[in-house]
């Protein structure tokens, strides 16, 4: 089914290779000011908007197909956080970027193994396309994601926050990041999440799958006494509709 007039995209697509951890909200400063010695570079820190979909159809009886929820990702920009932006948050204008994860790798790896779709989306109705390509909102949430950079390693500390409950907003099915300090934890404990990924281009190119393994093992060693970085079950990964 081709996109809505007027929007343009490009995709991407790669293996990509990850480590986790839950950090106590008592050490999330500390893991971070660790983090940036050992990469030598502050983290940047975003509020980031996603929107889960899921499929329109159920899985028919027999069919063998599986289903996956979708997630569209925008950045809240700055000028937007640090305060109202007259006439309120449009969320229809912000720029969007569309995520599709397999389910982990049933591996022996010492990392978490899966494939994943992405597309950054240009000017047009992004909500629209997904519409059109059959897929239904089912549930919004927004996350504080500090990112930083170790060699080949993307290393992200986040927080999944809940916006509060208005159904008289407009497109409040959506959520709205107003006020940010009405943003909630989604674990009423505050945790964090870290996690440590590296991308490689297709999960048969085995040299830079061994390359990025390695290196996953490097700083899993080099955080050694600080916090455990392991393969998360798999199943906790699961990205299939049910």
């Amino acid at each position: 089914m081709p996109p809505p007039p007027h929007l343009s995209f490009a995709q991407s697509a790669y293996h990509e290779l990850s480590l986790y951890s839950h950090i106590p909200a008592a050490r999330q400063p500390q893991i971070l000011r660790v983090i940036s010695g050992i990469t030598g570079m502050l983290p940047e820190t975003t509020l980031e908007h996603h929107l889960v979909y899921k499929p329109k159809r159920p899985r028919q009886l027999g069919q063998n197909m599986e289903l996956y929820y979708l997630q569209l990702i925008s950045i809240v920009p700055e000028e937007q956080k640090h305060g109202e932006v007259e006439g309120g948050y449009d969320v229809k204008s912000q720029k969007w970027r569309m995520r599709l994860e397999d389910v982990p790798e049933p591996t022996r790896k010492p990392v978490t193994s899966r494939n994943v779709l992405g597309a950054g989306f240009g000017e047009g109705d992004s909500l629209g396309l997904v519409d059109s390509l059959g897929f239904m909102l089912q549930t919004n949430y927004f996350m504080t994601v500090s990112t930083l950079i170790h060699n080949n390693i993307i290393i992200t500390l986040s927080q999944v926050l809940l916006p509060p409950t208005s159904h008289a907003a407009p497109n409040a099915q959506y959520g709205n990041p107003y006020p940010t300090s009405g943003l909630q934890p989604l674990d009423p404990a505050r945790s964090w999440v870290l996690r440590a990924a590296v991308r490689v281009q297709s999960h048969q190119d085995l040299e830079s799958i061994n390359t990025g393994v390695n290196e996953l093992k490097g700083f899993k060693e080099l955080m050694r006494g600080m916090c455990g970085l392991e393969v998360v079950e798999r199943l906790a990964l699961d990205t299939r509709v049910r």
